[in-house]
């Protein structure tokens, strides 16, 4: 690891924990409202953020819910070709819809960020350049009414690029004006 990356790692980390360190009063009203912490980070130096994060947040504290792993188990749970039915009938409806909301992808990561609520473990959503394409957006997730009435934060990590106050998820898509702490 190079210098510079050691420096903003523990720099970033560093304001992580600070956070973390607040009740969820404050959280929220730092976060006009919102329960959640945006941890943004270099699309590149992704592997490198999770991996330390994994090996120094205590596991009876946080759950790391990963997405990428969690797509495959959705898709897996209903059969590839039970999904490749739906998405060919539904198209992008299979991840995010109204109309059958218990069958999406949405709501399984919701699903699964309850479980974490539940145990009374922070959820840590990481690999979320797994869901970019997919008819919802990290925002959707922090903004959802189990999240915005929990307990405990949620924390996003979000792999983007930052140009002055200009936030750049996968270095492509702007985000929305999040209800959130901005760790950047």
């Amino acid at each position: 690891m190079n210098s510079t990356f050691q420096i903003e790692h523990n720099r970033l980390f560093g304001e992580l924990r600070e956070v973390l360190k607040t009740d969820i009063a404050r959280i929220t009203g730092k976060a006009n409202g919102g329960r959640s912490i945006l941890f943004v980070y270099p699309p590149k130096d992704d592997d490198a953020y999770i991996a330390y994060a994994k090996e120094n947040f205590n596991p009876d504290t946080y759950s790391f819910i990963d997405l990428r792993s969690l797509f495959t188990e959705f898709v897996s749970e209903r059969g590839l070709e039970q999904f490749q039915e739906n998405y060919k009938e539904f198209g992008n409806e299979v991840f995010f819809s109204d109309n059958f909301y218990e069958e999406t992808f949405f709501c399984y990561v919701m699903n699964r960020i309850e479980t974490s609520y539940q145990s009374h473990k922070i959820p840590v959503l990481i690999h979320t350049g797994a869901i970019y394409g997919m008819n919802f957006r990290n925002i959707n997730i922090m903004e959802h009414r189990m999240v915005l009435a929990a307990q405990l934060p949620l924390i996003v990590f979000y792999p983007a690029t930052v140009d002055k106050d200009n936030i750049k998820f996968l270095g492509k898509q702007n985000p929305s004006n999040y209800r959130c702490i901005v760790i950047k």
